[in-house]
């Protein structure tokens, strides 16, 4: 006998199905078959499709209120905590579309935003000098998700056309190089530890 469906193995279901085939393609329907209960028994235990959107949206907010923070320094903190928040962005992307879509977009990024603020005022970066630099990991977290997002789930396509580039160009490894793969992860955290550079100088 199958064992009853509780709200969280909704959510859980709901979360993959939306992340893996995208929100335009979700049913109610096709959630319950995955499950294999009735349409009826989803309502009953977290109602309809918004109620269901917002108990996702809720439980994002929480995991971005919870990320991991670890480290000896409060500069290894922040760049913990902008690895662990670029993972969930990534993980997630179709999730933030809905939460975006209910306006719970800085509800969602505040923890994160208050958490590198506490750390930046221990390493003594306050004020306007503390938003920007907020702000600076803040976008590059967010613009390296949403590009790895895009190349990993978007269309096939060369990242750099041969024919840019001649074959007198005096540096044939970084023309080989450019050509390859992007590996994002490099390059995000070749971009954070530039970014934290000056405050680990501090």
């Amino acid at each position: 006998m199958p064992e009853p469906v509780t709200p969280e193995a909704i959510f859980d279901a709901a979360a993959a199905m939306i992340e893996l085939d995208g929100v335009e393609r979700f049913t109610m329907r096709g959630l319950a078959e995955r499950l294999g209960v009735a349409v009826t028994s989803i309502y009953w235990h977290v109602g309809g499709r918004d109620k269901l959107f917002d108990g996702l949206v809720a439980r994002l907010v929480d995991e971005m209120a919870n990320l991991p923070m670890t480290g000896d320094t409060p500069v290894d903190r922040i760049a913990a905590l902008a690895r662990a928040q670029r993972r969930l962005l990534i993980e997630c992307q179709h999730l933030l579309a809905i939460a975006h879509s209910r306006d719970a977009t800085p509800r969602l990024f505040l923890p994160a935003q208050r958490a590198l603020a506490a750390q930046l005022a221990d390493v003594g970066v306050t004020g306007a000098d503390a938003a920007l630099v907020l702000r600076a990991v803040e976008v590059h977290v967010i613009s390296s998700a949403v590009m790895q997002f895009a190349a990993v789930r978007g269309d096939k396509h060369d990242e750099e056309d041969p024919t840019l580039w001649t074959d007198d160009w005096p540096d044939q490894g970084l023309v080989r190089a450019l050509q390859s793969p992007t590996d994002y992860d490099a390059v995000f955290d070749y971009g954070l530890e530039a970014l934290l550079a000056p405050l680990r100088r501090r």
